[in-house]
């Protein structure tokens, strides 16, 4: 009988994989075959393996398996995780501004965001976050309700010592813009998330005179919304296409600069790190293939792709890599592979050896 039970039970997985096969459109040869492969190692795993585990766990394993075999910007969630990222991003949940490696001694601490809790308590990187309040430190740990409060244990070294920090956002403001000398500004651009164009340009217009040069300065900067990044490069150029997006599956995209009376035409010089990434390797790239800056510092991330969010009845989904982001020269931005600058730029202790470099460029 329970052979019996066994085999019937394989029938229905494999039936429910032929349907899923069917009702996802898939035409390629081939496809029936291998989708009753993966029914039937369900069935087996669910009759067999040492321990019991449902076909529903089993098929969330494998969807996670499949995003993620993909590529590394692809990702299934499930609905409890999808939930949780969709509170951090409207701040439900939010953390003390800093980025952690699990470690044996606890979180070691890679990177403290500007202007955020662990910065205003003091917390370095390298230092090691063990406890929070007073049970092992975990990531998940370290975020909750904005305005909450809680003990850190840390240890740099052999000294251990405790903080109370208050969870809140890194807010540091997107665009600052100060002098070098009375020609030249040096404009940071920290992400590209908030608009940054339209205070930028009030920002210069707010000069008694027009700069003789600037350094743009996107060390650091993750990118943001294509958009902002087209409505920057569109300060400094009179026409020409910024970027376009395209999709395998079609409906691709194109952003071209705008002429206007109050396009800069000063020289530029753009600074660039291997933090340097996605919206604003566009502004870097498109910049320089419109003949409007040089690129000075270190090679950029290299994250050239498009993620498209697909959500479901049941509360989770997947998000999926659709397409490539092309610079004018209609080169793409390719993972990993990122913008080399016109002016390698070796750090130097003590000194800020890019912005130097930038500096000099515009003062050939």
């Amino acid at each position: 009988m329970a052979r019996t039970l066994r085999s019937a039970r394989r029938g229905q997985l494999a039936a429910f994989g032929l349907g899923f096969c069917c009702a996802s459109a898939i035409g390629a040869a081939g496809a029936y075959p291998a989708f009753e492969r993966f029914a039937r190692v369900v069935a087996d795993v669910e009759a067999h393996f040492e321990r019991e585990v449902s076909a529903s766990a089993l098929v969330e394993a494998a969807l996670n398996g499949l995003a993620g075999a993909l590529d590394e910007h692809s990702a299934y969630y499930d609905a409890a995780t999808w939930r949780a990222i969709r509170d951090r991003e409207a701040g439900l949940l939010v953390g003390v501004g800093v980025a952690t490696e699990a470690r044996a001694c606890g979180l070691s601490v890679t990177r403290v965001e500007p202007y955020g809790p662990a910065e205003r308590a003091g917390i370095v990187v390298g230092e090691c976050i063990q406890s929070v309040d007073g049970l092992p430190a975990t990531a998940p740990a370290l975020e909750g309700p904005e305005g909450t409060a809680l003990r850190l244990g840390l240890v740099d070294g052999s000294r251990p010592r405790e903080v109370a920090v208050l969870r809140g956002r890194a807010r540091p403001p997107a665009v600052e813009a100060r002098a070098i000398g009375n020609d030249l500004v040096h404009v940071r651009v920290r992400h590209l998330a908030d608009p940054v164009a339209r205070p930028l340009a009030d920002a210069v217009a707010a000069r008694k005179r027009a700069p003789a040069g600037m350094v743009l300065d996107l060390r650091g900067n993750p990118g943001g919304r294509v958009e902002e990044a087209a409505a920057l490069v569109d300060l400094f150029v009179q026409s020409g296409v910024i970027v376009s997006t395209r999709r395998r599956a079609g409906g691709d995209d194109v952003l071209q600069a705008r002429a206007s009376a109050d396009d800069w035409s000063f020289p530029v010089v753009v600074l660039v790190d291997g933090e340097t990434a996605s919206a604003a390797e566009i502004v870097a790239g498109a910049l320089r293939d419109l003949g409007r800056a040089q690129l000075a510092g270190a090679r950029t991330y290299g994250k050239g792709s498009v993620q498209r969010l697909f959500a479901y009845e049941d509360g989770a989904a997947l998000k999926l890599t659709v397409g490539r982001y092309y610079l004018p020269s209609g080169t793409p931005i390719l993972d990993h592979q990122g913008l080399e600058p016109d002016v390698l730029v070796e750090p130097r202790a003590g000194a800020d050896a890019a912005l130097e470099a930038g500096i000099a460029l515009l003062r050939r």
